[in-house]
């Protein structure tokens, strides 16, 4: 049974980033989240992000929302000019197909300061 008092809208980003373009998104990702925090538009506590283990590379990063932002904060100028740059550090990329219906891929916590 789900908890009604929660309250954040939580989201799971999959981010493939381009190769070589590790460190850059490792740079680059952090001022999102310092600019979320300020605006208000993330809970207080910091992202949780996760670093792939096998290729493609992929960062999994886990965001507390503030309720009914989201749709505000992808059209505020001061995010925009950093989500573009994020933008640019990732590919496409189609995920393989799955027969089980589960998949258990290893992933190793991040460490990045939100204060950018």
């Amino acid at each position: 049974m789900a908890d009604e008092k929660m309250g954040d809208e939580v989201t799971f980003g999959t981010y493939y980033v381009r190769q070589g373009a590790a460190d850059e998104f490792e740079q680059v990702l952090p001022k999102s989240w310092a600019t979320l925090h300020r605006l208000g538009f993330i809970a207080e506590d910091a992202p949780l992000l996760f670093r792939s283990v096998a290729t493609p590379l992929r960062y999994i990063e886990l965001t507390k929302w503030v309720p009914g932002v989201m749709g505000p904060a992808h059209e505020h100028p001061d995010l925009i000019p950093i989500w573009s740059r994020l933008a640019s550090l990732v590919e496409p990329h189609i995920p393989a197909g799955v027969d089980r219906g589960l998949v258990f891929d290893e992933f190793v916590p991040v460490l990045l300061h939100a204060d950018a």
